[in-house]
């Protein structure tokens, strides 16, 4: 069963018995609000979409578990950075509460993007509060708590929660990436240096991906970021790692269209979601008992 809150976010609810399983993905919307500019050819704008990843992980609910899909794009908000990690350079008047923008944010991929992934300038012109203001009340804040609330549902229910936030990623590091330049490998996964979740548990992910015959790096080139550090708690079973999935596996990046291999992707994520939510539901009848 799916929940729709229209442009914001679509839930897709456990088919069958639910397990402690809970997959966002927060980047691969493609709903542009309409009030969204940019001085961006669309093909450079849509390729910073995190794309065919709701559809590479859709088996989760036939698991048992839930899926939290955000329908809008990152271009646009990007509900992965905190609310404080904002540039400056691109509010029109002053932010009415201290801003801390991360290196990230400086180089222009922060909570609203000032460049694309190479660096050409994202936005029309600067934002006014209130239009920034807006996209945290109609958008960033709404998604944020549906996720809170599914994630505390399924604790309260479960006695544990598997989170699994999950993005594409570009074979070789962009020039604004800080591995620029650099080959990738098939999977990257992060807990923030193993602060949202144990060292057992990305371990455990890692070694199930490997089984499938994948190469898997830990927290690089990435860590994780926002969704994974409002909600990772290890010390009380809340397991919370970043998924990056290399675009090189499954789609043409000059065309945007899926290729041969995407079959074979999905088949096997089908089987790691499996083996995932088996294995939690294992734990959480332990717990249970």
């Amino acid at each position: 069963m799916a929940f729709l809150q229209s442009g914001i976010f679509v839930r897709h609810d456990p088919q069958g018995a639910p397990v402690p399983l809970v997959v966002d993905v927060s980047r691969s919307g493609r709903v542009y609000p309409k009030e969204f500019r940019s001085p961006l050819p669309f093909t450079v704008l849509h390729d910073n979409v995190s794309m065919y990843v709701e559809d590479l992980l859709a088996a989760a609910p036939e698991v048992g578990g839930t899926m939290l899909y955000c329908c809008f794009p990152n271009t646009f908000m990007d509900v992965n950075r905190k609310e404080d990690d904002l540039d400056p350079a691109v509010i029109e008047g002053k932010w009415p509460t201290p801003l801390n923008p991360s290196p990230v944010a400086i180089r222009g991929l922060g909570l609203i993007k000032t460049k694309s992934r190479y660096g050409e300038p994202m936005q029309e012109k600067k934002l006014t509060v209130t239009e920034i203001q807006e996209r945290f009340d109609v958008y960033y804040h709404p998604y944020h708590r549906e996720l809170k609330r599914v994630i505390d549902d399924t604790y309260a229910k479960q006695g544990l929660v598997w989170q699994l936030s999950c993005h594409c990623m570009s074979a070789i590091g962009a020039p604004t990436h800080a591995d620029a330049g650099q080959p990738r490998a098939d999977f990257c996964l992060g807990n923030i240096q193993y602060t949202t979740s144990s060292k057992e548990f990305v371990d455990y992910v890692a070694a199930e991906i490997k089984k499938l015959g994948y190469s898997v790096t830990i927290n690089t080139p990435y860590e994780g970021n926002e969704l994974n550090r409002r909600h990772g708690a290890p010390g009380k079973g809340i397991e919370s790692i970043m998924v990056e999935i290399n675009k090189k596996l499954f789609m043409d990046t000059k065309t945007f269209r899926k290729t041969a291999g995407f079959d074979e992707l999905k088949a096997n994520l089908d089987k790691l979601l499996g083996t995932l939510a088996a294995e939690a539901a294992k734990r959480s009848k332990n717990k249970a008992s």
